[in-house]
């Protein structure tokens, strides 16, 4: 009887830290700038964003995130590795010139080893492969924005 209780409270244990780590992604909100050529992708990106009362501002160019980014002030941006009029790393490294600390997460359906390396030397936050997982998009969000308000 005694090992079926012990049992048991194992069990709930990790549901109440998940009830925890839902209460504080409730509680997490911030500024999202999604860069992406797929208008499709795009529509998803935030849609996934919104639904979790992120402020999603999207754009399926570079050059215009540029300026989004010089006027207004963003917790996060998310960005395509491949683009057409300039790249993801052309982007970060952009933003990194004008000493910007904001964590970026870089997004590629082409998961190689060099770009992924390219990708953090260039000062990524994170590097994640398309097709996307909602979940693990959302965790790698929400420990983005975490470290952001801690730093």
């Amino acid at each position: 009887m005694r090992k079926a209780l012990w049992e048991a409270a194992r069990l709930e244990e990790p549901a109440e830290d998940s009830e925890m780590e839902e209460a504080e992604a409730k509680e997490l909100t911030g500024r999202i700038l999604v860069v992406d050529d797929d208008p499709h992708f795009l529509r998803v990106l935030n849609r996934i964003l919104s639904r979790e009362k992120f402020r999603v501002t999207g754009t399926t160019g570079a050059c215009e995130a540029i300026e989004l980014f010089g006027q207004s002030p963003f917790d996060l941006i998310i960005c395509d590795l491949r683009m057409p009029d300039c790249d993801g790393l052309n982007f970060l490294q952009t933003i990194r010139r004008g000493n910007q600390e904001v964590p970026v997460i870089i997004l590629t359906a082409y998961g190689e080893v060099d770009t992924y390396l390219e990708a953090m030397n260039a000062g990524a936050t994170e590097y994640l492969n398309k097709p996307v997982n909602t979940a693990e998009l959302l965790k790698v969000v929400r420990g983005c924005l975490r470290t952001k308000n801690h730093a």
